[in-house]
């Protein structure tokens, strides 16, 4: 066998490997989406689209909190909480926002499933740049 045609024999492999992932991917993608829908009464995702009821998330991956432009009516213990948004502060904020902040301002009141919160984390991701 040549070197091209096992080249291409791998190449093969690894797509028809990696098809499923994708497809796993996609599912968890949309899930993410239709969660997200309940977040649109207050935030925008993009980022320099404006301020809602709660702050624009664009670009809200690994960006410190309290710190969107523009937005002022963060509660006091989200400024004090001075975090990061990596996926665990967010996996732990998503689960309750009151459990996690006091005082917290977000009138709501989390996601249970952790399957959900990863879901929605895996949007934030793609969908916040």
């Amino acid at each position: 066998m040549t070197s091209l045609a096992r080249l291409g024999g791998l190449f093969a492999a690894t797509l028809v490997l990696a098809t499923p992932v994708l497809a796993q991917d996609a599912a968890v993608l949309k899930r993410g989406q239709t969660l997200t829908m309940q977040c649109k009464v207050c935030h925008t995702f993009k980022p320099g689209e404006p301020n809602r009821v709660g702050p624009n998330l664009g670009g809200i991956i690994g960006a410190d909190s309290a710190t969107r432009k523009g937005y002022t009516n963060y509660s006091p213990g989200l400024k004090a909480a001075k975090l990061k948004w990596t996926d665990a502060n967010l996996d732990k904020y998503l689960t309750s926002p009151a459990k996690m902040i006091k005082g917290s301002r977000m009138a709501f009141a989390g996601i249970a499933k952790p399957e959900d919160r990863a879901a929605v984390i895996a949007w934030l991701k793609v969908n916040t740049k």
